[in-house]
Protein backbone atom coordinates (compact mmCIF):
# COMPACT_ATOMS: atom_id res chain seq x y z
CA UNK A 1 0.00 0.00 0.00
CA UNK A 2 1.29 3.47 -0.85
CA UNK A 3 1.99 5.38 2.31
CA UNK A 4 0.17 8.58 3.26
CA UNK A 5 3.31 10.61 2.52
CA UNK A 6 3.23 9.42 -1.08
CA UNK A 7 -0.42 10.37 -1.43
CA UNK A 8 0.40 13.88 -0.26
CA UNK A 9 3.17 14.04 -2.86
CA UNK A 10 0.68 12.99 -5.50
CA UNK A 11 -1.61 15.86 -4.58
CA UNK A 12 1.26 18.31 -4.74
CA UNK A 13 2.28 17.05 -8.19
CA UNK A 14 -1.12 16.90 -9.85
CA UNK A 15 -0.34 19.99 -11.93
CA UNK A 16 2.65 18.52 -13.74
CA UNK A 17 1.29 15.32 -15.27
CA UNK A 18 0.11 11.84 -14.56
CA UNK A 19 0.99 10.17 -11.28
CA UNK A 20 0.60 6.47 -10.75
CA UNK A 21 1.40 4.17 -7.88
CA UNK A 22 3.69 1.14 -7.98
CA UNK A 23 5.17 -1.41 -5.61
CA UNK A 24 7.26 -0.17 -2.70
CA UNK A 25 10.95 0.24 -3.46
CA UNK A 26 13.65 -1.73 -1.69
CA UNK A 27 15.61 0.15 1.00
CA UNK A 28 18.49 2.23 -0.36
CA UNK A 29 22.03 0.98 0.28
CA UNK A 30 23.54 4.41 -0.15
CA UNK A 31 24.06 6.08 3.21
CA UNK A 32 25.25 9.64 3.77
CA UNK A 33 28.49 10.51 5.49
CA UNK A 34 28.19 14.16 6.45
CA UNK A 35 24.72 15.49 5.63
CA UNK A 36 22.21 15.90 8.46
CA UNK A 37 19.04 15.44 6.47
CA UNK A 38 19.35 12.06 4.71
CA UNK A 39 16.34 9.82 5.03
CA UNK A 40 15.01 6.63 3.49
CA UNK A 41 11.82 7.20 1.57
CA UNK A 42 9.76 6.07 -1.39
CA UNK A 43 11.31 6.10 -4.85
CA UNK A 44 10.21 8.91 -7.18
CA UNK A 45 10.75 8.79 -10.95
CA UNK A 46 10.54 11.91 -13.14
CA UNK A 47 10.30 10.67 -16.71
CA UNK A 48 10.19 11.97 -20.26
CA UNK A 49 11.60 15.45 -19.73
CA UNK A 50 14.52 17.31 -21.26
CA UNK A 51 17.05 16.85 -18.46
CA UNK A 52 19.67 19.58 -18.03
CA UNK A 53 22.15 17.75 -15.81
CA UNK A 54 24.00 20.91 -14.70
CA UNK A 55 27.42 20.08 -16.15
CA UNK A 56 26.54 20.84 -19.77
CA UNK A 57 25.02 17.41 -20.43
CA UNK A 58 21.49 17.27 -21.88
CA UNK A 59 19.41 14.07 -21.77
CA UNK A 60 16.40 14.17 -24.09
CA UNK A 61 13.48 12.13 -22.83
CA UNK A 62 15.42 11.49 -19.65
CA UNK A 63 14.54 9.78 -16.39
CA UNK A 64 15.59 11.08 -12.97
CA UNK A 65 14.99 8.73 -10.04
CA UNK A 66 15.06 9.81 -6.41
CA UNK A 67 15.14 7.71 -3.27
CA UNK A 68 14.77 9.58 -0.03
CA UNK A 69 17.10 12.58 -0.04
CA UNK A 70 19.36 11.26 -2.83
CA UNK A 71 19.33 10.84 -6.58
CA UNK A 72 19.75 7.16 -7.42
CA UNK A 73 19.68 7.20 -11.24
CA UNK A 74 19.78 9.56 -14.21
CA UNK A 75 19.38 8.08 -17.67
CA UNK A 76 16.87 7.20 -20.35
CA UNK A 77 14.07 4.73 -20.70
CA UNK A 78 11.54 3.48 -18.23
CA UNK A 79 12.24 3.84 -14.51
CA UNK A 80 13.46 0.86 -12.60
CA UNK A 81 10.82 -1.41 -11.11
CA UNK A 82 9.53 -0.40 -7.72
CA UNK A 83 8.90 3.33 -8.18
CA UNK A 84 6.29 4.60 -5.74
CA UNK A 85 5.59 7.74 -7.72
CA UNK A 86 6.03 8.39 -11.44
CA UNK A 87 5.86 11.98 -12.68
CA UNK A 88 5.27 12.55 -16.38
CA UNK A 89 7.54 15.43 -17.44
CA UNK A 90 7.07 14.98 -21.20
CA UNK A 91 7.57 18.27 -23.01
CA UNK A 92 9.00 19.87 -19.89
CA UNK A 93 12.50 20.75 -18.66
CA UNK A 94 14.10 19.10 -15.63
CA UNK A 95 17.01 20.83 -13.90
CA UNK A 96 18.93 20.59 -10.66
CA UNK A 97 17.61 22.92 -8.02
CA UNK A 98 19.62 26.07 -8.69
CA UNK A 99 22.10 27.53 -6.18
CA UNK A 100 22.06 31.12 -4.94
CA UNK A 101 25.60 32.19 -4.00
CA UNK A 102 26.72 35.02 -1.71
CA UNK A 103 23.21 35.35 -0.30
CA UNK A 104 21.78 36.41 3.06
CA UNK A 105 18.79 34.07 3.06
CA UNK A 106 18.28 32.92 6.63
CA UNK A 107 20.05 35.95 8.10
CA UNK A 108 17.68 38.73 6.98
CA UNK A 109 13.91 38.92 7.18
CA UNK A 110 13.15 42.63 6.75
CA UNK A 111 16.15 44.55 5.46
CA UNK A 112 14.97 47.87 6.92
CA UNK A 113 14.32 46.43 10.39
CA UNK A 114 17.53 45.92 12.34
CA UNK A 115 16.01 43.41 14.77
CA UNK A 116 15.42 40.99 11.87
CA UNK A 117 19.01 41.15 10.56
CA UNK A 118 21.75 38.89 11.90
CA UNK A 119 24.71 40.18 9.92
CA UNK A 120 26.97 41.78 12.53
CA UNK A 121 27.76 45.44 13.06
CA UNK A 122 29.99 47.53 10.83
CA UNK A 123 31.78 48.99 13.86
CA UNK A 124 33.03 45.59 15.04
CA UNK A 125 36.60 44.40 14.51
CA UNK A 126 37.33 44.13 10.77
CA UNK A 127 38.62 40.55 11.13
CA UNK A 128 35.82 38.16 12.10
CA UNK A 129 37.00 34.90 10.56
CA UNK A 130 35.65 32.79 13.44
CA UNK A 131 32.08 33.95 12.80
CA UNK A 132 30.09 31.00 11.42
CA UNK A 133 26.66 31.92 10.06
CA UNK A 134 25.16 28.46 10.62
CA UNK A 135 23.97 28.98 14.23
CA UNK A 136 22.37 32.31 13.24
CA UNK A 137 20.24 30.89 10.41
CA UNK A 138 16.49 31.30 10.84
CA UNK A 139 15.00 28.17 9.29
CA UNK A 140 11.45 29.50 9.64
CA UNK A 141 12.13 32.56 7.49
CA UNK A 142 9.38 33.39 5.01
CA UNK A 143 12.13 33.80 2.41
CA UNK A 144 12.80 30.05 2.41
CA UNK A 145 9.60 29.03 0.54
CA UNK A 146 9.65 32.24 -1.51
CA UNK A 147 13.06 31.19 -2.81
CA UNK A 148 12.32 27.48 -3.20
CA UNK A 149 9.11 27.64 -5.23
CA UNK A 150 11.00 29.45 -8.00
CA UNK A 151 13.51 26.64 -8.41
CA UNK A 152 16.34 27.95 -6.23
CA UNK A 153 16.64 25.13 -3.70
CA UNK A 154 20.07 25.85 -2.21
CA UNK A 155 21.90 28.95 -1.03
CA UNK A 156 25.45 29.69 -0.01
CA UNK A 157 24.57 32.09 2.79
CA UNK A 158 27.38 34.38 3.91
CA UNK A 159 27.92 37.22 6.41
CA UNK A 160 28.56 40.84 5.54
CA UNK A 161 30.91 43.51 6.83
CA UNK A 162 34.50 43.98 7.77
CA UNK A 163 37.55 42.88 5.84
CA UNK A 164 37.21 39.19 6.72
CA UNK A 165 33.50 38.79 7.48
CA UNK A 166 33.38 35.11 8.43
CA UNK A 167 32.30 31.72 7.17
CA UNK A 168 29.33 30.92 4.97
CA UNK A 169 27.14 27.80 4.98
CA UNK A 170 25.13 25.76 2.49
CA UNK A 171 21.39 25.96 3.16
CA UNK A 172 18.68 23.89 1.54
CA UNK A 173 15.24 25.48 1.35
CA UNK A 174 13.35 23.11 3.69
CA UNK A 175 11.11 25.09 6.01
CA UNK A 176 9.72 21.87 7.50
CA UNK A 177 13.00 20.62 8.99
CA UNK A 178 15.15 22.97 11.08
CA UNK A 179 17.86 20.32 11.33
CA UNK A 180 18.24 19.96 7.59
CA UNK A 181 18.24 23.56 6.41
CA UNK A 182 21.99 23.86 7.13
CA UNK A 183 23.27 21.21 4.77
CA UNK A 184 26.92 21.99 5.45
CA UNK A 185 28.46 24.74 7.60
CA UNK A 186 31.79 26.49 7.08
CA UNK A 187 32.13 26.01 3.32
CA UNK A 188 33.66 29.40 2.43
CA UNK A 189 35.47 32.31 4.08
CA UNK A 190 34.30 35.68 2.78
CA UNK A 191 36.07 39.02 2.77
CA UNK A 192 36.55 42.23 0.85
CA UNK A 193 39.24 44.16 -0.95
CA UNK A 194 38.89 47.72 -2.21
CA UNK A 195 38.24 50.40 0.39
CA UNK A 196 36.81 48.09 3.07
CA UNK A 197 39.25 49.24 5.80
CA UNK A 198 40.27 52.78 6.78
CA UNK A 199 38.87 54.10 3.51
CA UNK A 200 41.93 52.84 1.64
CA UNK A 201 42.44 49.91 -0.70
CA UNK A 202 46.14 49.86 0.22
CA UNK A 203 45.30 49.65 3.93
CA UNK A 204 42.72 46.92 3.24
CA UNK A 205 45.16 44.80 1.25
CA UNK A 206 47.86 45.28 3.90
CA UNK A 207 45.47 44.12 6.64
CA UNK A 208 44.42 41.03 4.68
CA UNK A 209 48.04 40.13 3.99
CA UNK A 210 49.10 40.70 7.62
CA UNK A 211 46.14 38.66 8.87
CA UNK A 212 47.06 35.71 6.67
CA UNK A 213 50.71 35.94 7.72
CA UNK A 214 49.74 36.14 11.41
CA UNK A 215 47.34 33.22 11.04
CA UNK A 216 50.09 31.07 9.59
CA UNK A 217 52.47 32.24 12.33
CA UNK A 218 49.94 31.64 15.12
CA UNK A 219 49.05 28.13 13.92
CA UNK A 220 52.75 27.21 14.05
CA UNK A 221 53.30 28.82 17.49
CA UNK A 222 50.16 28.29 19.55
CA UNK A 223 52.01 27.25 22.68
CA UNK A 224 54.19 30.33 22.56
CA UNK A 225 51.09 32.47 22.22
CA UNK A 226 49.50 30.76 25.23
CA UNK A 227 52.67 31.62 27.21
CA UNK A 228 52.34 35.23 26.02
CA UNK A 229 55.69 34.87 24.32
CA UNK A 230 54.56 36.29 20.95
CA UNK A 231 54.16 39.79 19.58
CA UNK A 232 50.70 41.27 19.12
CA UNK A 233 48.80 39.70 16.24
CA UNK A 234 46.33 41.15 13.75
CA UNK A 235 43.30 39.38 15.19
CA UNK A 236 42.05 37.24 18.04
CA UNK A 237 43.28 33.64 18.31
CA UNK A 238 39.88 32.21 17.35
CA UNK A 239 39.86 34.27 14.14
CA UNK A 240 43.41 33.30 13.23
CA UNK A 241 42.70 29.61 13.93
CA UNK A 242 39.57 29.79 11.74
CA UNK A 243 41.80 30.73 8.79
CA UNK A 244 43.62 27.40 9.04
CA UNK A 245 41.43 25.61 6.45
CA UNK A 246 41.86 28.59 4.11
CA UNK A 247 45.66 28.47 4.38
CA UNK A 248 45.55 24.68 3.89
CA UNK A 249 43.52 25.08 0.68
CA UNK A 250 40.52 23.22 2.04
CA UNK A 251 38.21 26.26 2.15
CA UNK A 252 37.94 28.92 -0.58
CA UNK A 253 38.46 32.58 0.24
CA UNK A 254 35.78 34.60 -1.59
CA UNK A 255 36.91 38.21 -1.87
CA UNK A 256 34.60 40.96 -3.08
CA UNK A 257 36.59 42.99 -5.60
CA UNK A 258 35.56 45.09 -8.59
CA UNK A 259 38.51 47.19 -9.74
CA UNK A 260 40.98 45.41 -12.00
CA UNK A 261 43.88 46.26 -9.67
CA UNK A 262 42.05 44.69 -6.70
CA UNK A 263 41.32 41.57 -8.73
CA UNK A 264 44.99 41.27 -9.63
CA UNK A 265 45.81 41.72 -5.92
CA UNK A 266 43.43 38.86 -5.10
CA UNK A 267 45.19 36.65 -7.66
CA UNK A 268 48.56 37.50 -6.10
CA UNK A 269 47.27 36.72 -2.59
CA UNK A 270 46.22 33.32 -3.80
CA UNK A 271 49.59 32.70 -5.38
CA UNK A 272 51.58 33.95 -2.38
CA UNK A 273 49.69 31.98 0.25
CA UNK A 274 48.50 28.96 -1.77
CA UNK A 275 44.83 29.92 -1.41
CA UNK A 276 41.73 28.93 -3.38
CA UNK A 277 40.64 32.48 -4.17
CA UNK A 278 37.22 33.33 -5.59
CA UNK A 279 36.53 36.84 -6.90
CA UNK A 280 33.02 38.08 -6.10
CA UNK A 281 31.48 40.94 -8.09
CA UNK A 282 34.33 41.54 -10.51
CA UNK A 283 32.87 44.48 -12.44
CA UNK A 284 36.20 44.95 -14.26
CA UNK A 285 37.10 41.25 -14.28
CA UNK A 286 36.81 41.05 -18.06
CA UNK A 287 39.74 43.48 -18.29
CA UNK A 288 42.03 40.95 -16.58
CA UNK A 289 40.37 37.79 -17.87
CA UNK A 290 43.62 36.23 -19.11
CA UNK A 291 45.25 36.62 -15.68
CA UNK A 292 42.21 35.06 -13.99
CA UNK A 293 42.21 32.15 -16.42
CA UNK A 294 45.94 31.55 -16.00
CA UNK A 295 45.63 31.53 -12.19
CA UNK A 296 42.43 29.42 -12.34
CA UNK A 297 40.59 31.96 -10.19
CA UNK A 298 36.80 31.82 -10.69
CA UNK A 299 34.47 34.83 -10.63
CA UNK A 300 30.97 34.99 -9.14
CA UNK A 301 29.15 37.92 -10.72
CA UNK A 302 25.76 39.53 -11.25
CA UNK A 303 25.27 40.22 -14.99
CA UNK A 304 22.78 43.07 -14.51
CA UNK A 305 25.40 45.10 -12.60
CA UNK A 306 26.47 47.07 -15.65
CA UNK A 307 26.26 50.68 -14.48
CA UNK A 308 29.25 52.61 -13.05
CA UNK A 309 27.86 53.27 -9.57
CA UNK A 310 31.39 54.02 -8.37
CA UNK A 311 34.84 54.46 -9.86
CA UNK A 312 35.50 50.76 -9.16
CA UNK A 313 32.67 49.89 -11.57
CA UNK A 314 33.88 51.92 -14.53
CA UNK A 315 33.77 49.66 -17.56
CA UNK A 316 31.06 47.41 -16.10
CA UNK A 317 29.24 45.55 -18.86
CA UNK A 318 26.55 42.93 -19.33
CA UNK A 319 29.10 41.08 -21.48
CA UNK A 320 31.30 40.44 -18.45
CA UNK A 321 30.18 36.81 -18.07
CA UNK A 322 30.50 36.07 -21.79
CA UNK A 323 33.99 37.58 -22.03
CA UNK A 324 35.23 35.74 -18.95
CA UNK A 325 33.81 32.45 -20.22
CA UNK A 326 35.43 32.96 -23.62
CA UNK A 327 38.78 33.48 -21.88
CA UNK A 328 38.42 30.20 -19.97
CA UNK A 329 37.45 31.61 -16.56
CA UNK A 330 35.04 29.56 -14.43
CA UNK A 331 32.04 31.76 -13.65
CA UNK A 332 29.14 31.67 -11.25
CA UNK A 333 26.01 33.77 -11.61
CA UNK A 334 24.32 35.18 -8.51
CA UNK A 335 22.16 37.94 -7.09
CA UNK A 336 24.83 39.30 -4.77
CA UNK A 337 24.36 40.18 -1.09
CA UNK A 338 20.59 39.76 -1.17
CA UNK A 339 18.07 37.90 0.92
CA UNK A 340 14.80 38.68 -0.81
CA UNK A 341 15.56 38.47 -4.51
CA UNK A 342 18.02 35.61 -4.90
CA UNK A 343 15.34 33.70 -6.82
CA UNK A 344 15.98 36.15 -9.67
CA UNK A 345 19.21 34.32 -10.49
CA UNK A 346 17.52 32.70 -13.50
CA UNK A 347 16.76 36.18 -14.87
CA UNK A 348 20.39 37.14 -14.33
CA UNK A 349 21.46 34.07 -16.28
CA UNK A 350 19.05 35.01 -19.05
CA UNK A 351 20.62 38.48 -19.22
CA UNK A 352 24.06 36.88 -19.55
CA UNK A 353 22.82 34.65 -22.40
CA UNK A 354 21.31 37.65 -24.17
CA UNK A 355 24.74 39.31 -23.89
CA UNK A 356 26.60 36.40 -25.47
CA UNK A 357 27.14 33.72 -22.80
CA UNK A 358 26.38 30.22 -24.17
CA UNK A 359 23.17 28.75 -22.78
CA UNK A 360 24.77 25.65 -21.27
CA UNK A 361 27.39 27.81 -19.53
CA UNK A 362 24.61 29.89 -17.96
CA UNK A 363 22.93 26.77 -16.57
CA UNK A 364 26.27 25.51 -15.21
CA UNK A 365 26.90 28.90 -13.61
CA UNK A 366 23.84 28.38 -11.38
CA UNK A 367 24.37 24.68 -10.73
CA UNK A 368 27.35 22.39 -11.29
CA UNK A 369 29.93 25.08 -12.02
CA UNK A 370 28.89 27.18 -9.05
CA UNK A 371 29.01 24.11 -6.79
CA UNK A 372 32.60 23.46 -7.95
CA UNK A 373 33.59 27.03 -7.16
CA UNK A 374 32.49 26.61 -3.55
CA UNK A 375 33.75 23.04 -3.24
CA UNK A 376 30.31 21.50 -2.65
CA UNK A 377 30.00 19.62 -5.95
CA UNK A 378 30.31 16.27 -4.15
CA UNK A 379 26.68 16.66 -3.03
CA UNK A 380 25.05 19.58 -4.86
CA UNK A 381 24.90 21.13 -8.29
CA UNK A 382 24.17 18.35 -10.78
CA UNK A 383 21.66 15.60 -11.40
CA UNK A 384 23.84 12.56 -10.75
CA UNK A 385 23.74 9.39 -8.69
CA UNK A 386 24.42 10.05 -5.02
CA UNK A 387 23.80 13.79 -5.18
CA UNK A 388 21.20 15.55 -3.04
CA UNK A 389 17.73 15.13 -4.56
CA UNK A 390 17.03 18.80 -5.26
CA UNK A 391 15.19 18.92 -8.59
CA UNK A 392 12.92 21.37 -10.43
CA UNK A 393 10.47 20.64 -13.25
CA UNK A 394 9.79 23.60 -15.55
CA UNK A 395 7.08 23.92 -18.22
CA UNK A 396 9.60 25.48 -20.62
CA UNK A 397 12.94 27.31 -20.67
CA UNK A 398 13.88 28.20 -17.05
CA UNK A 399 15.71 31.32 -18.25
CA UNK A 400 12.57 32.87 -19.70
CA UNK A 401 11.24 35.71 -17.55
CA UNK A 402 7.71 34.27 -17.52
CA UNK A 403 8.78 30.72 -16.60
CA UNK A 404 8.64 29.28 -13.09
CA UNK A 405 8.65 25.67 -11.91
CA UNK A 406 5.58 23.47 -11.84
CA UNK A 407 7.16 21.21 -9.22
CA UNK A 408 10.18 21.37 -6.96
CA UNK A 409 11.74 18.56 -4.92
CA UNK A 410 14.06 19.33 -2.00
CA UNK A 411 15.72 16.37 -0.28
CA UNK A 412 13.44 14.18 -2.38
CA UNK A 413 10.23 15.70 -1.03
CA UNK A 414 7.79 17.58 -3.27
CA UNK A 415 7.31 21.12 -2.01
CA UNK A 416 3.87 22.65 -1.68
CA UNK A 417 4.08 25.26 -4.42
CA UNK A 418 3.07 28.17 -2.24
CA UNK A 419 4.72 30.88 -0.19
CA UNK A 420 3.70 33.97 1.72
CA UNK A 421 3.67 35.85 -1.57
CA UNK A 422 1.36 33.40 -3.35
CA UNK A 423 -0.98 33.36 -0.36
CA UNK A 424 -1.14 37.17 -0.36
CA UNK A 425 -1.80 37.12 -4.11
CA UNK A 426 -4.63 34.64 -3.75
CA UNK A 427 -6.09 36.47 -0.74
CA UNK A 428 -6.47 39.76 -2.58
CA UNK A 429 -7.34 38.33 -5.99
CA UNK A 430 -10.33 36.65 -4.36
CA UNK A 431 -11.68 40.09 -3.40
CA UNK A 432 -11.74 41.35 -6.97
CA UNK A 433 -14.75 41.04 -9.21
CA UNK A 434 -14.14 38.80 -12.26
CA UNK A 435 -13.84 41.77 -14.61
CA UNK A 436 -11.19 43.40 -12.43
CA UNK A 437 -8.75 40.46 -12.38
Amino acid sequence: MIRRRTLLWGAALSAIGSVRGAHAAAPSRRRPRDLPFDWDGPRVAIVGGKVLVGDGTVVEGGTVELRGARIVRVGTGAPQAGADLVVDASGKVVTPGFIAAQSQVGLVEIEAERSTRDLGRDDEHPIRAAYDVAPAVHAGSSLVPVTAVEGVTTTVTVPRGGVIAGQGAVLDMVAWDHRGIVGRPRVVMVGSLGRAYAGSRAATLALVRRTLEDARFYLANRRAYDRRALRDLAAAPADLAALGPVLAGRMPLALSAHRASDILAAIELGRAFGLRVVVVGGAQAWQVADALAEAKVPVVLQPSHNLPGSIDHLGATMENAARLHAAGVEIGIAVLDEGHNVRNVTQEAGIAVAAGLPYDAAIRAMSGGLARIYGIDDAWGTLAEGKVANVAVWPDDPLELSSWPEAVFVHGRALPMESRQTRLRDRYLSRLRPGER
